[in-house]
């Protein structure tokens, strides 16, 4: 699944493809991927006409803030992809979502496994959004400290891996950035969170800075499980040092990269040498 690297580099590549555009016609095929209270006719109705101002992102969400204090939210799930191509393109069944832009091209939402979902959103103050009302700090800002993280893990039994993931702990992780960023600060994923030290917690943020950035310039991970693409139908470029690399020799020292399931059914990956 797309995590945050994927979402801010196609936010960053259809910012200059998109903003100050209109959108002037709104085809929606498959209304079951919507996420609000409200149909698709009132849908299509919000969309079309409006300008879209500005792009933002938010966790693994990409949101298009348009004209008129609406926001239109994107969740790409596993498969998800969007892109920005002629209006003469043909497309296939699994383009759900075309937005028509001033100038001749479509804003198309593909999703072959149905993942992935919309919101039409009023307002322009996206932390008051309800899938964002609970989200903690975008790992990359200036509130993602080792203090505020200290804090949230104190006296939590659940896994460090479990946790990095929890959207209400950290924004925009999911298993692919866990592995890698416990890799890099070198604390196997398993470990009760709540017994970490002061100098691993450091670590663990030191390395979440680190391992996004390059990730996002990058444009991402494409992984042997994903079909993942950028706004440019390419692939990613960042190669994870653990993910996915059951059995396969650690970069660093040469031993077997471990898979171990943790309690919420989800496979991380480490090495037993690096990580302790």
């Amino acid at each position: 699944m797309p995590e945050l690297p994927e979402a801010e580099t196609i936010c960053r590549q259809l910012s200059p493809l998109t903003v100050g555009r209109r959108i002037i016609s709104v085809s929606l095929r498959e209304p079951r991927i919507l996420r609000c209270p409200i149909d698709a006719a009132k849908f299509r109705r919000g969309l079309k006409g409006r300008r879209i101002s500005r792009l933002l992102r938010r966790g693994k969400a990409i949101i298009f803030v348009l004209e008129g204090a609406r926001c239109l939210v994107v969740r790409l799930g596993m498969s998800g992809t969007l892109k920005v191509e002629p209006a003469e393109l043909t497309t296939d069944k699994h383009v759900h979502l075309r937005l028509g832009l001033e100038g001749g091209d479509e804003l198309r939402f593909r999703d072959p496994r149905k993942f992935g979902c919309l919101a039409l959103r009023t307002g322009t103050e996206v932390e008051a959004f309800p899938e964002f009302s609970h989200y903690g700090p975008e790992p990359l800002s200036a509130a993602f400290t080792p203090s505020y993280l200290a804090q949230r893990l104190k006296g939590r039994r659940a896994k460090v891996g479990v946790v990095l993931m929890d959207q209400s702990v950290v924004a925009g992780l999911g298993k692919i950035y866990a592995d890698e960023i416990c890799f890099r600060a070198g604390v196997r994923p398993g470990r009760a969170a709540g017994r970490l030290t002061k100098k691993e917690i450091e670590k663990l943020v030191a390395a979440t800075r680190e391992v996004l950035e390059e990730a996002i310039g990058d444009r991402g991970t494409t992984a042997e499980d994903s079909v993942y693409q950028d706004a440019y139908g390419l692939s990613g470029g960042f190669r994870p040092a653990v993910y996915q690399r059951t059995d396969q020799p650690c970069i660093r020292c040469g031993q077997p990269i471990r898979r171990t399931r943790l309690t919420d059914g989800r496979g991380m990956h480490w090495c037993p040498e690096c990580q302790k």
